[in-house]
């Protein structure tokens, strides 16, 4: 009896053990230039429900920021840089270059799925939008 007891402890253990170690998930991104890569779509703005059904933005490695239009079906381009924030900017055909346009606090959650954006210098739209990102 004490030995099937001893038996079974140790396999417990053993099992115990081994799966302390395993991992289910990758390890996080932590470079925000990495993280914001790809299609988001707004699901809030101001904290207020929003259904995306306008279109997605997608962040390009190359620092262009795709914007597409569900309706239209047209896409619309800007520039983006990425440091402790978050710039857009805007071609000035009159200038003949790009122009910084809105820049946000940013921060992710939910293993890099959602996006919070804080626009810093509020001019009266939405300041705070929170994005999910999609396929």
């Amino acid at each position: 009896m004490k030995l099937k007891i001893l038996k079974l402890s140790v396999i417990i253990l053993l099992l115990l053990l081994t799966g302390a170690g395993c991992k289910d998930d990758e390890p996080l991104e932590t470079d925000p230039a990495q993280i914001i890569l790809g299609k988001w779509e707004c699901m809030e703005m101001d904290g207020e429900p929003y259904d995306g059904t306008n279109g997605y933005i997608e962040y390009l490695p190359d620092s262009v920021l795709r914007e597409y239009q569900y309706e239209s079906g047209e896409y619309y381009y800007k520039k983006y840089s990425i440091d402790t924030v978050l710039h857009e900017y805007i071609f000035i055909p009159q200038e003949g270059h790009y122009m910084s346009f809105f820049e946000y606090h940013y921060d992710f959650s939910e293993k890099n799925t959602i996006m919070y954006l804080e626009l810093l210098y509020w001019i009266g739209s939405y300041r705070y939008l929170t994005f999910k990102r999609i396929k």
